[in-house]
């Protein structure tokens, strides 16, 4: 029994240094790519959504309108 011990306990410790390594890789990463976005931040165009739903608003005023028209067109030819 003694030697099954020493091999979980190996496992043990070699599953916590992949875990620590894993932590590691992964925070590098985070960090590479947290100052790739603050360095881009800059030079990225800011968009305005405003423009959008004005063009909606009017293309909606003007198809009213042109429903008004055909109908006043179908009144008046009568």
């Amino acid at each position: 029994m003694g030697i099954s011990r020493c091999k979980d306990v190996c496992a043990k410790e070699q599953l916590k240094d992949k875990r620590e390594i894993i932590a590691a890789i992964t925070a590098a990463v985070a960090a590479y790519m947290e100052e790739e976005e603050k360095a881009l931040a800059p030079a990225m165009p800011q968009r305005r959504l405003v423009a959008v739903s004005r063009l909606w608003s009017s293309s909606g005023r003007e198809e009213i309108m042109l429903m008004r028209r055909l109908w006043q067109r179908r009144i008046v030819s009568r």
